[in-house]
């Protein structure tokens, strides 16, 4: 497994190293937890009352990079498989990976990062306080365990190689027997980590993930990855979507799905995004501008055209419009936790 590692997540001469967490260099914080969990949830609300606003920034970061050790070193002890804390110049993981496997990811977090910035530019927003947090679980089931506290007691989740969480101190979660996957999901949840401060809808939160992915690693959208051909994929389309369909699409209800209809939708998400992408003016202005609560149609005057035109490219002619007056269950971000109150990550 480690050569697999080596090769997925190469490393470069001269990148930062990384070091196990000194606990001696964290500054004092009083540390609340959240009633009635199986495994320590911090309480951001509470320990966000100690920060004192007037201190300055280097000051607050440490505040809250010492947060969020503490944080990940109860929930180390806390798993089913004990995790080790590790980390970086901008990033805390905790992990059950072996000791050079962890030093390779955090390598790949840094530099995803720097790439995805310049790639998203004045869209992405890395401002706050705090290192980013990334946990890699030993198994699909101590994962699940993990996220079951962010989606509703008892709920169905579908199958994920990795969550962003943007719940008090956003966060991203993946399953250590996923290896295969991790630089590109790496990739993914950084793009929803800087793109969490607008208020975009799920479809477009999620096609400019899966499309920053496939930027990144064009391999994966190589006809040989692809489970289905074109021809196969837009039939799946033509029979799932119809016009009560399309609005649990625009409403985001659609990527919580555990059927065919979670698939669907992320290939959906990425082919229109990608159609938008074209005019890239239009692009960052109407990103900057969409609102999850009517799907986005209040910006559509940007791309100079109707939302419902992109679908009809992959769908055919057919009642697509976003109608957010239908929508009685409200809207939903994606496959990532809505946040729980303002903090600095």
């Amino acid at each position: 497994m480690l050569q697999r590692l080596s090769r997925w997540f190469a490393g470069k001469p001269g990148e930062a190293p990384v070091a196990t967490v000194q606990a001696a260099e964290r500054v004092p914080v009083a540390m609340h937890w959240q009633a009635g969990t199986r495994l320590p949830i911090a309480d951001w609300a509470r320990i966000a009352d100690g920060e004192d606003p007037d201190w300055p920034a280097e000051r607050r970061h440490a505040y809250w990079a010492a947060a969020a050790g503490a944080w990940l070193e109860a929930l180390s002890t806390a798993t089913a498989t004990p995790l080790r804390l590790r980390e970086s110049k901008e990033f805390l993981l905790l992990s059950a990976l072996p000791p050079r496997a962890e030093v390779l990811f955090l390598q790949a977090c840094e530099r995803m990062l720097a790439r995805i910035r310049r790639n998203l530019g004045p869209l992405a927003n890395d401002d706050g306080f705090g290192k980013h947090v990334a946990i890699v679980f030993d198994n699909h089931d101590d994962y699940c365990e993990y996220v079951s506290h962010y989606g509703p007691e008892g709920g169905e989740y579908a199958m994920s190689s990795g969550m962003y969480i943007q719940a008090g101190y956003g966060h991203f979660a993946l399953p250590g027997d996923a290896v295969d996957m991790m630089e590109p999901v790496i990739a993914h949840e950084l793009t929803h980590c800087l793109l969490d401060h607008l208020p975009i809808p799920a479809w477009l939160n999620e096609g400019l993930a899966v499309n920053t992915e496939q930027a990144l690693f064009p391999q994966l959208s190589h006809p040989q990855m692809q489970l289905y051909t074109p021809r196969e994929l837009a039939a799946q389309h033509v029979a799932y979507w119809d016009a009560d369909g399309i609005q649990a699409f625009w409403s985001g209800k659609s990527f919580l799905r555990t059927d065919d209809g979670n698939r669907l939708s992320y290939e959906l998400a990425r082919a229109i995004t990608a159609m938008i992408a074209n005019d890239e003016p239009a692009f960052r202005a109407f990103v900057a501008a969409a609102d999850m609560a009517d799907g986005g149609i209040g910006a559509e005057g940007l791309l100079g055209y109707p939302l419902e035109h992109l679908v009809e490219a992959v769908l055919g002619e057919g009642d697509w419009r976003p109608r957010p007056e239908t929508w009685g269950e409200g809207v939903e971000r994606g496959q990532f936790a809505p946040p729980m109150v303002a903090m600095p990550r």
